[in-house]
C-alpha cells in the first residue's frame, strides 16, 4: 500500500502539479500584468528595436506582444494538462485533447470573468478567444507530432 502511495504522489508531483502550479500563476497576474503595469517593460523593448517608430505603432506593438502572450500562456497550459492526462503513455487519446481543451477554455473564461471585478481590468471576450486559441494550437501541435512519430 505504501508503494502505491509513495508512486502514486510522485506520478502528481510529475505529471499534475505543474499545470496546477501554472494556473496559481496565471491567476494573481489578473492585476499585476495590466497594460499600464507592463508598458514600462515592453515600451523600451519596442523603441530600442523600432527607434523610429511612431507612439502609435509602439502602442499597436505593445498590444500585439500582449495577445501572444495570452495566447503562450494558455498554449503551455493545454499542453501541461494534456501530459498530464496522458502521464507515462505516449501515446494520443481523443479524451486526454478534450479534457485539456475544456479545462483550459474554461479556466480562460473564468479569468476573464474575474477580471470584470478587478477595478483595473475589464474581461474580454476577445482576450478569451486567443486563450482558447492557444489551447487549440498547442493541443493541434500535439496531435501532429505523435501522429507523425507513430507513422
Amino acid at each position: 500500500m505504501k508503494y502505491n502511495f509513495c508512486r502514486n504522489v510522485k506520478s502528481f508531483i510529475i505529471y499534475w502539479l505543474p499545470p496546477f502550479a501554472w494556473m496559481a500563476f496565471l491567476f494573481p497576474t489578473n492585476d499585476t500584468l495590466t497594460t499600464s503595469s507592463t508598458s514600462h517593460i515592453i515600451v523600451p523593448v519596442i523603441k530600442w528595436f523600432l527607434p523610429a517608430a511612431s507612439q502609435d505603432t509602439v502602442e499597436i506593438f505593445h498590444i500585439l506582444i500582449r495577445k501572444v502572450v495570452h495566447f503562450c500562456e494558455y498554449a503551455f497550459l493545454a499542453f501541461l494538462l494534456f501530459r498530464a492526462f496522458r502521464g507515462k503513455n505516449k501515446d494520443w487519446h481523443l479524451k486526454w485533447t478534450v479534457y485539456a481543451g475544456l479545462i483550459t477554455i474554461g479556466y480562460a473564461s473564468l479569468d476573464e470573468f474575474f477580471q470584470t471585478f478587478i477595478p483595473s481590468r475589464t474581461g474580454s471576450v476577445y482576450d478569451w478567444i486567443i486563450d482558447s486559441a492557444g489551447a487549440v494550437f498547442a493541443l493541434g501541435i500535439i496531435y501532429i507530432k505523435v501522429k507523425k512519430v507513430k507513422g
